[in-house]
């Protein structure tokens, strides 16, 4: 179900977001959503609001098409003769360099003042490239705000600029994985609708969905230590997030490697990377206790047990590791 779609309209460059309410985006999932017969990008970002990225098209009203497994909704949009903006949107701060294609822009051989409008505040600065092509400098704003040029005495058509909110990131989880990445990592916070990549250190990372308050990603592979996660987005990049790069844990050693099957052997476990150590099981049973005492040693009490060879299995904030029967359990003395 639909309920609205706002704007209603944009010029027939398109490139603008539209914001599309209803009911049952996510039960079940869109899957595609088409202005007219051009189909358009688009993100889900709850149950009740998808936005999509209109495409061009020519002028007049077209029919928007949303579909899911358990059929389609439709709602209208208009297209209009306006001006094309090359970004379309930017940050509330301005200083988007913006290209701008139409008619009556005037040019470098014409005489008379020039003016670039964004809304009622005039550009920074513009370059005349050719009759019908402009570069401006936008100045701060909000919201759409419509764009018309003053050349001479001819006014330009209309087009839109979106000034969209700068992004807040609030938190990261998990925010540890595996140095050879793929660690799925859920970033959750406000204004990421427009995420164009999100950055662990220096490298991009693959991003599988975003919304106005989250962005699913992966991270990509790095040295181990902490590095800054930053979300890009077309209203500005945010920072504040740390990501921790962590090699995965091994086992080397256990000392002893035998006890009563009544539990209580304090048991020494050597490996690598056990600083991060969670859980520590014998034979899938949590250990009676442990304790972390570097790196590469911990001291383990073990559970109950039955009486054979078990695994003892170490679990830490990016995986786990197995030592197969590294364990045997025996009869306890009969008293």
């Amino acid at each position: 179900m639909i309920i609205g779609i706002a704007p209603s309209s944009g010029t027939t460059a398109g490139g603008n977001p539209v914001v599309i309410s209803g009911a049952n985006f996510t039960t079940p999932r869109v899957i595609s959503v088409a202005f007219g017969a051009t189909a358009a990008t688009f993100t889900i970002n709850s149950d009740s609001t998808i936005t999509a990225t209109a495409p061009a098209g020519e002028p007049g009203s077209i029919t928007v098409v949303v579909t899911n497994a358990a059929g389609s909704a439709t709602t209208t949009y208009g297209y209009t003769p306006g001006l094309s903006l090359s970004p379309s949107q930017g940050p509330m701060a301005g200083g988007t360099t913006v290209d701008i294609y139409g008619t009556g822009l005037g040019g470098a051989d014409l005489t008379g003042t020039s003016v670039v409008w964004f809304g009622y505040l005039k550009a920074k600065s513009f370059t005349h490239l050719s009759a019908t092509h402009l570069q401006a400098v936008n100045p701060a704003g909000a919201g759409e705000v419509p764009v018309i040029v003053r050349a001479r005495d001819v006014t330009s058509a209309q087009g839109h600029f979106y000034y969209l909110p700068p992004p807040f990131t609030s938190s990261i989880s998990p925010n540890a994985g595996l140095t050879e990445g793929g660690t799925t990592v859920t970033i959750s916070g406000t204004n990421l609708f427009s995420t164009a990549d999100v950055t662990f250190g220096a490298a991009p990372s693959v991003i599988a969905s975003a919304t106005g308050s989250s962005i699913i990603t992966s991270a990509p592979a790095a040295t181990t230590g902490p590095v800054a996660v930053v979300v890009h987005t077309a209203g500005g990049s945010t920072r504040g997030l740390t990501f921790t790069y962590i090699d995965a844990p091994t086992i080397t050693a256990l000392t002893p490697t035998s006890g009563p099957d009544t539990g209580g052997t304090a048991v020494t476990i050597t490996g690598t990377n056990l600083m991060t150590t969670q859980e520590v099981t014998f034979a899938g049973t949590a250990a009676a206790a442990f304790r972390t005492i570097s790196d590469t040693q911990i001291l383990a009490v073990t559970p109950p047990g039955p009486d054979q060879a078990v695994d003892v299995t170490l679990t830490s904030k990016v995986g786990s590791v197995t030592d197969t029967s590294a364990f045997t359990y025996a009869p306890g003395p009969i008293i």
